[in-house]
């Protein structure tokens, strides 16, 4: 009786690691403009719009799920690392310059979408971290190890924690002070991401997956094979599932996991999906496709 017990834990605990997670109630693909490719998806933080890159520009555009017509945010922006103000009236990205003596520089910059003005963060810069912190209206990125901080609008601007990326190192910025944290060493780190709370940190490290660790580094947890992920709350991180040929990608899922490593597919192979994005209320998450196509995922 015993062994068919500890049988029956044990077939649970399988079956546990594909459970769902996520209700889905539907996926929609998103009308685009003729001859817009999406390359990289940002929700809004009411899923009421999605601000995308195009594959064949170097523009941001907003996309309105309502069937309103696209806005222009940027004729040059990167859809790396967009963010919205919390109200969602502010677009900040990343602009990618060049300047007389042929150096490349990156520059932050805001639009605001009911007036059309532009408003430089950081202006272009050799050593702007990828990685900022949007707290209500005010912004915090990392320079030269240092917090600029930046109110879009009226109100205070307190410093916001930012985890970033200088260089490779995975850091962590806070009271004014910048830690290189590298929980697994020296190595290529990329997509880092705070949770909603501020207590964790979701990482990649290239060649070793995902992982989650907490803010001084410590405790790093391997999440598995999840590439650009983004917490959906405190518990649940979304990402993709990729694989290739050495040349294209071949094959993508959008992937849910929770901190106990339960997992749940939440595509199908009738898309490669891609880079998903999720709304601050974790309802809707958005994707796409290397075909240039624009998806919503429906969460009940």
């Amino acid at each position: 009786m015993k062994k068919i017990l500890i049988s029956a834990m044990l077939l649970l605990a399988g079956l546990g690691v594909n459970a769902q997670l996520l209700e889905v109630n539907s996926m929609q693909r998103v009308n685009m403009p003729e001859g817009m490719l999406v390359a990289i998806p940002t929700i809004s933080p009411d899923g009421s719009y999605v601000v995308v890159s195009d594959l064949a520009t170097d523009g941001l555009t907003k996309i309105s799920l309502d069937g309103s017509a696209p806005v222009t945010v940027a004729t040059n922006g990167s859809g790396l690392d967009v963010r919205f103000s919390a109200d969602g009236k502010q677009v900040i990205f990343r602009q990618a310059t060049m300047d007389r003596n042929h150096l490349r520089k990156t520059a932050l910059k805001s639009v605001d979408l009911t007036t059309g003005k532009e408003t430089q963060i950081v202006a272009p810069s050799r050593n702007l971290n990828a990685g900022i912190a949007v707290a209500g209206n005010t912004v915090t990125a990392v320079e030269n190890g240092r917090a600029k901080v930046r109110a879009l609008g009226t109100g205070s601007s307190a410093a916001a924690p930012v985890v970033s990326i200088n260089y490779g190192h995975l850091t962590y910025t806070a009271n004014g002070k910048t830690v290189t944290l590298d929980p697994q060493g020296r190595g290529s780190y990329i997509w880092p991401t705070l949770s909603p709370d501020g207590t964790k940190i979701a990482y990649y490290l290239s060649g070793g997956g995902c992982y989650v660790c907490n803010t001084d580094g410590s405790n790093p947890v391997h999440m598995g094979e999840l590439r650009a992920a983004k917490w959906l709350d405190n518990n649940t991180l979304v990402g993709m599932k990729d694989t290739d040929n050495g040349e294209f990608t071949t094959a993508s899922e959008i992937v849910a996991t929770n901190l106990q490593g339960t997992r749940q597919v939440l595509t199908t192979d009738a898309q490669i999906a891609m880079y998903p994005s999720v709304s601050a209320d974790g309802k809707k998450i958005a994707f796409s496709t290397p075909a240039g196509e624009l998806y919503i995922i429906n969460i009940k």
